[in-house]
């Protein structure tokens, strides 16, 4: 089942009047990013995603060593946690934070997977093709190679592979330059990182590991 286009592209327009009308309140105030968290809860709705186990979004939940935010997951009454989708945005200073933010999605899934190593752990990450922050130098950003890096922490298949990698990545760059705001699709070029099969694989792999508690 394909990614709902039309309205990714929807909520990619309502992001871009969010963030224009007051850039710093949309960030620190999440309103910019909460649009993207209902377009991912949306996607496991239709697909029937959890068999009976709503996604919701915006919990607490206890990792390894403390409670952290989650953006959107599906919890199981006695299991806690089954699966989990960090979403991210980064609208300028691309450059500058890159890296902090890296590692800190690192030490993220890092943290759920020691607790909850069945955990199918999802990460949708955004970046603009150019700042659109009013004042914004431009500045230049290498997509290809945190396009590599995303690829070094994603497709964890096994439980026993390594917890600080993600299940799934879907790296996205956003023209939010243009009217609407569109999604280059010859970005990323490594077939594994695009959104169009991202929440199907997330399926797949949340089936697997817990079949037996979606009877």
């Amino acid at each position: 089942m394909a990614y709902n286009k039309q309205k990714l592209n929807e909520t990619l327009s309502e992001m871009k009047k969010t963030f224009l009308s007051d850039p710093n309140t949309a960030v620190r105030g999440q309103n910019f990013i909460k649009q993207l968290h209902r377009y991912c809860i949306e996607e496991l709705k239709n697909r029937g995603f959890t068999r009976g186990l709503a996604p919701i979004g915006e919990i607490k939940i206890l990792t390894s060593h403390k409670f952290k935010d989650v953006d959107v997951a599906v919890v199981h009454p006695t299991s806690g946690p089954l699966l989990i989708i960090g979403v991210r945005s980064q609208m300028s200073s691309l450059g500058k934070n890159f890296l902090n933010y890296y590692e800190m999605e690192v030490g993220d899934v890092s943290a759920i997977h020691e607790r909850y190593p069945l955990c199918v752990v999802g990460l949708l990450y955004l970046h603009p093709t150019e700042s659109i922050l009013p004042g914004a130098k431009k500045e230049s950003f290498d997509f290809d190679r945190a396009e590599k890096m995303f690829a070094l922490i994603s497709d964890r298949e096994k439980s026993s592979d390594p917890q600080a990698h993600y299940e799934e990545i879907a790296y996205l760059r956003v023209n939010f330059h243009k009217n609407p705001p569109t999604l280059d699709q010859k970005f990323p070029t490594l077939e594994n990182l695009k959104i169009d099969n991202f929440f199907d694989k997330l399926l797949q792999k949340y089936i697997e590991r817990n079949f037996h508690l979606l009877k």
